[in-house]
């Protein structure tokens, strides 16, 4: 291969460093002169057209072709209820310089993405076209370390104040820039998930105990995980379930999307089953249960509620029959948190005992033994046999000789046989005297 000149090298040089310069005096005078004013003005603009009143603290430079924003305050604009308020620490919206070009030749719509610490935790969004207009979309979403209690929406979606430490991961697409049209995966996991702060009262519509308030304890519901997978705009729930030692729960159902994604219907079952050290401890959700839980209660012992309706303002009620089937949570034995339960082994079938029931008099006073049984016939002694009953004799009768009582008769006087004649009678020269 044969070597560039000199003089090659020196133009490529040459060309190298006027574009490094370029790009040089691009940034500084981006990071210096870029109205960033204007920019924080551009977001405020745009987040109200969302249905949000933002107020920014301060605009500045970031790495790379962006902007970064520093103590945003967000309130919502619901249609009905009270808005809801948070606040973003630090956001930073940088746009691929790459794609914009890809977009400007073939039309393809640029990258954008916006990184968020808030929420106790980091959230990054990437995200090309826009849902709800024409032409494709596509959003990837990660969150990490975000605490589920500062989480804007959850606890007006779900009527149930939530604690833990969520993860997230979301890559959802549309052809058309409908939801109704997506398809994706969405998989989540809430570590050391807590319902309830024992402060906050859950109504539940319609039901006349619930529909005042029910002040919830602290449950633990452990790892609640699961994944949900879209399809031609339908979510379905997979695996979606939790255990702790207070009771386990486990969640079924679908959403079908639609745009906008409040307006989504939801047909959901959730089941659970709450421990008895749990029960003795919330003695008010007990008396609850027992009270008003009958309409919920199931089979195995489980409670289920039935979620439908409107995503944004779903219909919650107690149900113990769920529409996806006779499915039931279940039976583990208690171990260690963590360990694997073993399997489970019917035990044999046992042999039905009788008990004999002792029977009791009026007061309760337990009959007299019953009288030992006679002895075998072996053992009895043989009976004397019975005398041979004395001919007739003539003269007169003995006399009634009274016997006292308890004393055996005499025994029978023994027969002397008389000699007797040819003609049957006396001996001759015999003659009574």
């Amino acid at each position: 291969m044969k070597k560039p000149s000199p003089e090659t090298l020196r133009k490529l040089r040459r060309s190298a460093i006027g574009t490094g310069v370029f790009w040089l005096v691009f940034i500084v005078a981006l990071y210096v002169w870029f109205p960033y004013d204007r920019a924080k003005e551009v977001a405020i603009d745009v987040a109200s057209q969302q249905g949000y009143d933002v107020d920014i603290e301060s605009a500045g430079p970031t790495w790379g072709a962006g902007v970064s924003f520093s103590n945003i305050h967000v309130k919502t604009r619901p249609p009905t209820g009270k808005p809801t308020r948070f606040k973003i620490d630090k956001a930073t919206v940088t746009t691929s310089i790459l794609s914009a070009t890809l977009g400007r030749l073939f039309g393809a719509a640029p990258s954008t993405t916006i990184e968020l610490d808030a929420f106790g935790g980091r959230v990054e969004l990437t995200q090309s076209g826009e849902p709800g207009k024409k032409g494709p979309f596509r959003i990837e979403l990660q969150a990490r370390g975000v605490d589920a209690k500062e989480i804007p929406g959850v606890r007006e979606s779900i009527n149930l104040p939530l604690a833990g430490t969520i993860r997230l991961d979301l890559d959802l697409a549309s052809s058309t820039g409908k939801f109704a049209d997506a398809k994706g995966t969405i998989s989540f996991l809430c570590e050391a998930c807590v319902a309830g702060d024992g402060k906050s009262p859950i109504k539940v519509e319609g039901n006349p105990f619930l529909g005042g308030g029910l002040t919830l304890p602290k449950v633990r519901l452990g790892d609640l995980r699961g994944d949900v997978v879209v399809d031609k705009g339908t979510a379905k729930l997979k695996g979606v379930e939790s255990k702790s030692p207070d009771g386990e729960t486990s969640l079924e159902g679908d959403v079908a999307l639609r745009d906008p994604l409040v307006n989504s219907v939801v047909n959901a079952y959730l089941r659970f089953r709450l421990t008895d050290a749990f029960l003795k401890s919330a003695s008010t959700v007990q008396t609850i249960l027992q009270m008003a839980g009958a309409a919920g209660r199931r089979p195995d012992g489980s409670y289920g509620v039935r979620i439908s309706g409107r995503l944004g303002s779903p219909a919650v009620g107690l149900s113990a029959s769920s529409p996806f089937g006779a499915s039931a949570l279940p039976v583990r034995p208690a171990g260690r948190p963590g360990s694997p339960p073993p399997a489970y082994t019917p035990p044999p079938a046992a042999a039905p005992t009788i008990v004999p029931t002792t029977p009791t008099t009026a007061d309760n006073t337990p009959p007299p033994p019953p009288p030992p049984p006679p002895p075998a016939p072996e053992t009895q002694p043989a009976a004397p046999p019975m005398p041979a009953p004395a001919p007739p004799q003539s003269g007169p009768p003995p006399p009634d000789i009274q016997q006292p009582r308890g004393t055996p008769p005499p025994p029978p006087a023994p027969v002397v046989d008389q000699p007797t004649g040819p003609d049957g009678e006396g001996a001759p020269g015999e003659e009574a005297q």
